[in-house]
């Protein structure tokens, strides 16, 4: 009798299963990760402050088919970093949660979801509900952080509704970025608008993207570093007003068989919510990222060209500078990872801050962005075979504004040389070695202030697989 209650359930929950598949269905991607860096001085002197780390990581995609053009989609990050939490760039090799030095084992960390979002796709558009990631242009000031070796992410908590008409769409969104609690009031908001021009056959790009983001004055958590880039000297600037900063985006791209570009350019301005004494201080930068490209076509060698610049300047009670996206990479050292012994980019006021430990040029890693300069970095790439491939970029770059206003300090930042070996063994696999070379300028110094200037070098080893 047992028996034939036990086969009667086994068949109900088979039929219920089968009918539960046919209706939902479950798609996977996902990648992994593995890198070994090493910068050789970073300090640019002695002390030389030698980094050398491993890196670990791995994400996960599912995306739920709940219906017909209705999707849920989220992601999950294994092997997160405790040091840059919020990020992708994965576990330091040999950390671990235990400081006992006879443990077993390296310990256990969390698997957080760094994305979860309702995706509603229509005939003229698709809704977006949840927390999503937000890509613009060539990624110079939002990057959803999709690049195989993609440290960083920008991701929104809002609702958008994508409007498609042709080779045109249009995206409004509303959303928060911070909220302290259930009330009203007590955090920060954005709107924004998303105009572009899509055509593939033709390889052309046009759009432009508006935000207005405001934020009550307590909610707005500067670090003590921030507040000092902002006010422009330690101790000056506390927090005292609401937050309401303006950011308008723009992209244009064409491509030929021979020829192709991309520029984009960005503009911030507006309250920061910082206060100099009794006055406020105003947000005023922008920056504008160009790329060049030259196909390989029918020969082996492929050229490109990169360049750009980022304001800088500070006065009394304006900040100037502006800072690109940290995914946007222009070289293996420099804007990549912190140099020599001041911030010369003026890029403090956006790097990430951390409850764990003093993050400095020494023990750091590629958080660095391009600010207050001007860099140009031509590329050629050799197809060695079909499965590797070389590469050497050249970058030149000079400060926007110095450190400090005499004819003692330069604006020559000096010369990188990048080589990289990229091996594709299959589709969805790469293999990267680089070896940055660093010849740094006279700007290193500040004038009279004696920092170092010394030659640097770096390298990387990196592995990415997606599926």
């Amino acid at each position: 009798m047992l028996k034939a209650h036990f086969l009667k359930a086994l068949g109900l929950s088979l039929v219920l299963s089968s009918t539960v598949a046919q209706a939902i269905s479950l798609d996977w991607s996902g990648g992994y990760r593995a890198e070994w860096t090493e910068v050789d001085k970073p300090t640019l002197t002695n002390p030389t402050g030698r980094k050398a780390y491993g890196l670990n990581y791995l994400y996960l995609s599912p995306k739920i088919i709940a219906a017909d053009g209705i999707n849920i989609i989220s992601r999950f990050d294994v092997l997160n970093s405790g040091i840059y939490p919020n990020s992708q760039l994965g576990t330091i090799w040999g950390m671990n949660e235990s400081t006992n030095p006879n443990a077993g084992n390296q310990g256990a960390t969390t698997v957080t979801a760094s994305q979860l979002y309702l995706n509603v796709n229509q005939e003229f558009g698709s809704l977006l509900v949840g927390r999503v990631p937000f890509d613009f242009g060539l990624g110079m000031m939002y990057s959803g952080g999709k690049g195989a070796f993609d440290h960083w992410y920008n991701t929104r908590d809002m609702a958008a509704y994508k409007v498609i008409i042709g080779d045109w769409f249009l995206m409004p969104m509303i959303g928060r970025q911070y909220a302290n609690d259930f009330g009203q009031g007590n955090n920060q908001t954005f709107m924004g608008a998303q105009l572009q021009y899509e055509n593939v056959e033709a390889k052309s790009v046009i759009g432009v993207y508006v935000e207005q983001r405001k934020g009550a004055r307590t909610t707005l958590d500067y670090s003590q570093t921030q507040l000092d880039t902002y006010a422009g000297g330690a101790g000056l600037g506390t927090v005292g007003a609401d937050m309401s900063i303006s950011t308008t985006s723009f992209v244009l791209g064409r491509g030929w068989d021979s020829f192709g570009y991309k520029i984009e350019g960005a503009f911030q301005s507006g309250e920061t919510g910082i206060k100099k004494g009794a006055d406020d201080v105003r947000m005023d930068g922008f920056g504008i990222a160009a790329e060049l490209y030259f196909p390989a076509r029918e020969s082996k060698w492929e050229w490109s060209l990169k360049t750009g610049m980022a304001t800088g300047d500070t006065d009394s009670t304006n900040f100037s500078g502006f800072a690109f996206n940290k995914n946007y990479d222009v070289a293996m050292l420099m804007f990549n990872h912190r140099l020599g012994s001041a911030d010369f980019f003026n890029t403090n006021a956006v790097k990430p801050t951390s409850t764990s430990t003093t993050l400095d040029v020494s023990n750091s890693a590629d958080d660095e962005s391009v600010g207050n300069a001007y860099y140009v970095a031509p590329s050629v790439k050799y197809a060695w075979n079909e499965r590797f491939d070389v590469r050497n970029t050249l970058v030149y770059a000079q400060l926007m504004n110095t450190q400090q206003n005499s004819v003692d300090a330069k604006k020559d930042l000096g010369l990188e040389w990048d080589i990289e070996l990229i091996y594709k063994p299959l589709e969805r696999v790469q293999w990267v070695n680089q070896i940055g070379l660093l010849f740094p300028g006279e700007a290193w110094k500040n004038g009279n202030s004696g920092y170092g200037n010394d030659f640097t070098f770096g390298f990387a080893s990196k592995a990415a697989i997606s599926f």
